[in-house]
């Protein structure tokens, strides 16, 4: 989306592009249009394919927050959106939902399945679409939610929500992720002296 919340989604881009870490993906970007995107930070970007050419053999989609985009959209895109969201959900793909993206998915009625959190309860709760207040889960600011393939996590938590989706994806090691998670909060070095090297 436009205004797009480009730190939501580097912890999880990166790792899963590094192929020590994760050998067999690769990050796709999709957008409405493959006109360039600003995010919120002035990085631009120019999406690599549409919402309609996202195939379903992949492992599974991420949605990440925008200043006000996700609360815009248009008919069309809404229903393409949440119909995509609908099939990964149903064949058990990975649905990874961060900050707005949980906005759009609660009030459109995708979390009513699922324990979920969201930037906070109180902007989602009284929309009539959202009836599932007893699996919202209040988190701190580095923690996310994960149901089953459904990850969700508040605009705060982007670490929280790349070691999450990754776990879900179940094919990338243990030792991997806790390099990643100590990398992050002990540092570099000590991460690579405690594991030696990533396998």
């Amino acid at each position: 989306m436009d205004k797009f919340a480009d730190w939501e989604v580097v912890f999880l881009s990166t790792t899963l592009n590094n192929k020590r870490v994760a050998r067999d993906y690769i990050v796709k970007y999709a957008s409405t249009d493959k006109e360039i995107k600003t995010s919120m930070g002035n990085l631009k970007v120019l999406p690599d394919m549409t919402i309609d050419e996202i195939s379903d053999d992949i492992k599974g989609i991420v949605l990440i927050g925008a200043d006000g985009s996700w609360r815009n959209l248009n008919n069309e895109m809404n229903d393409k959106i949440m119909n995509l969201v609908q099939r990964f959900k149903k064949n058990g793909k990975v649905v990874g939902v961060i900050c707005d993206a949980v906005y759009y998915l609660a009030v459109n009625g995708l979390l009513n399945d699922c324990k979920h959190t969201a930037n906070s309860l109180e902007e989602i709760e009284n929309n009539k679409n959202y009836k599932n207040r007893e699996n919202y889960i209040q988190t701190d600011e580095i923690t996310a939610v994960t149901d089953g393939k459904t990850v969700t996590a508040s605009g705060t938590a982007p670490f929280g929500f790349a070691v999450n989706v990754l776990k879900v994806l179940e094919d990338i090691s243990e030792k991997n992720i806790n390099f990643l998670k100590d990398m992050y909060t002990e540092g570099f070095t000590k991460a690579f002296e405690k594991y030696n090297e990533i396998k």
